[in-house]
């Protein structure tokens, strides 16, 4: 079997899969399906490595060899479990481990609804070019609520690639962007700019708990903790007061919507099923509970 030789160093924050588009043109193969079995050694999907790294155990002949690259670090480089780690359900399944396949998969599947496409920020990319020589698919842009480049302060841009496209080829960001079709939902722009400062805080929240999430750390514990043992001034007094929040209503895949009106107004209820509300939706309460998620995971 042939071996990955050309292995391309991960920049920052670039996902899985944007690594192997970039392996794909240095191999110099003649097909998609060609690379997919040097790396390994079976026709395997490529969609679960734009959010995780699902497949990388399947990786094991080549990814020791490369200049300290190991599964471990490209998992916590440049996957986004640093981000969804932090909502993971508590479980004492040893299955369930972080690095597991069903967390990956777990992962993937709530994140990730039919229609999402590969995301961008035309800005990042030019900075990328300008940098490195290469533009890449970025992990951030590519989360459920991430719609502002926070660094930027520019809308994110989608590609007419589908999640579902990647499953068996390789979209390298450098010639997708430059040849993009500028097919964007006039209408998804629309909603981003009449809401700005929601859907900026959405951003900066996602970037502030992807840059301080560490193994171990869980927001509904932290959560739990507070409101538990009452350090929260206003926890007497708050109320569920009817979230009208267009970021959670337009990444919110429909899982868990039928519960969500009638846990919100009782503390305890929330207490039990707060690890398990969607991401944007936790993200919005601690919002709207400690006025900022920086309090909420420091106070």
């Amino acid at each position: 079997m042939n071996t990955a030789l050309c292995f391309p160093t991960p920049l920052p924050d670039e996902t899985i899969y944007s690594l192997f588009c970039r392996y794909h043109i240095r191999s110099c193969n003649s097909s998609d399906r060609k690379t997919i079995h040097q790396l390994f050694n079976k026709q395997r999907s490529m969609q679960t490595t734009v959010f995780s790294a699902f497949p990388l155990k399947h990786a094991t002949h080549w990814m020791e060899s490369f200049n300290g690259i190991s599964a471990e670090s490209l998992i916590e480089n440049n996957t986004a479990m640093a981000f969804y780690r932090v909502f993971k359900p508590r479980t004492n399944t040893a299955c369930f481990s972080y690095a597991s396949d069903r967390f990956f998969m777990a992962m993937y599947n709530n994140c990730c609804a039919p229609t999402k496409k590969l995301r961008y920020c035309p800005k990042c990319a030019k900075a990328q070019w300008d940098t490195f020589g290469v533009s890449y698919w970025q992990i951030l842009p590519q989360i459920n609520g991430y719609e502002i480049c926070h660094i930027h302060k520019a809308p994110i841009l989608e590609t007419t690639i589908a999640h579902t496209d990647v499953r068996y080829r390789f979209f390298p960001a450098s010639s997708v962007i430059a040849d993009d079709k500028a097919s964007e939902n006039t209408t998804r722009l629309s909603t981003i700019k009449r809401h700005w400062k929601k859907y900026l805080q959405m951003a900066e929240d996602i970037n502030y708990l992807f840059r301080f999430s560490y193994p171990g750390f869980l927001l509904s514990d932290r959560i739990r903790k507070i409101l538990t043992h009452d350090l929260l001034p206003v926890r007497q007094g708050w109320q569920y007061r009817g979230f009208d929040d267009p970021v959670h209503s337009g990444c919110h895949n429909g899982s868990g919507s039928g519960r969500s009106e009638e846990m919100y107004d009782d503390i305890c209820s929330l207490l039990t099923d707060f690890q398990y509300l969607p991401v944007c939706l936790q993200m919005t309460i601690c919002r709207e509970m400690f006025g900022s998620i920086q309090k909420a995971v420091t106070t």
